[in-house]
């Protein structure tokens, strides 16, 4: 029987939305492919064993702009939240990783940052990060948790309206209150634009 690769349906309504380029979808399918024929808690994929993957030099080449696109194409992904990504250091130099964004993932990124796994014999991990400011999707699952179809277009219609800097310190205070539901939060950016946005 052939195998499939399976795409959770809050990709095609959160994230495929959001993609700038074709490299970052064929990034995302790629690495959506080589993880799932993997076994054990921490699935991951180096951008070289991707490049190493039979067909992803060609599906580049043909559609994406050229395989140096791939890097490229793996940041955005990471960028959207649609991949978690850390840098490995050691000894034999430095190589980033990728994971599909996924309770899993996250509890494995999560171990890896603590010091409880090591990904690679002998290597450092810190995420990659971007100067921009934290995505409203990332924003939500740091603090809420799994997008919705039905609730992700209320963040895309929300990161319209609101400026970035209101939609982080409304997660932070709903968080602080311990009140971890999108409604919530929704309430302070309406009150904030209603009644004006204090300190």
């Amino acid at each position: 029987m052939a195998r499939a690769t399976a795409v959770p349906n809050v990709f095609f309504a959160s994230v495929l939305p959001r993609m700038r380029s074709v490299e970052a979808l064929l990034a995302f399918l790629w690495v959506s492919r080589c993880v799932q024929e993997q076994k054990g808690g921490a699935r991951f994929v180096s951008a070289g064993e991707l490049r190493a993957t039979p067909g992803v030099a060609e599906s580049f080449t043909t559609m994406g702009g050229g395989c140096d696109r791939l890097e490229a194409g793996l940041l955005e992904c990471v960028e959207l939240g649609a991949l978690l990504g850390l840098r490995l250091a050691g000894r034999r130099g430095e190589e980033a990783v990728f994971f599909v964004n996924n309770p899993g993932s996250r509890r494995a990124v999560a171990r890896v940052r603590a010091g409880d796994l090591v990904l690679r014999p002998e290597t450092a991990a810190v995420p990659i990060t971007f100067e921009d400011r934290p995505s409203v999707f990332r924003l939500y699952e740091e603090n809420i948790g799994t997008i919705t179809p039905m609730v992700g277009e209320r963040l895309l219609a929300a990161a319209e309206a609101y400026p970035a800097e209101w939609l982080e310190q409304a997660f932070r205070e709903a968080a602080e209150m311990n009140i971890r539901n999108w409604r919530y939060v929704e309430r302070i950016l309406q009150r904030w634009s209603e009644e004006g946005r204090g300190g």
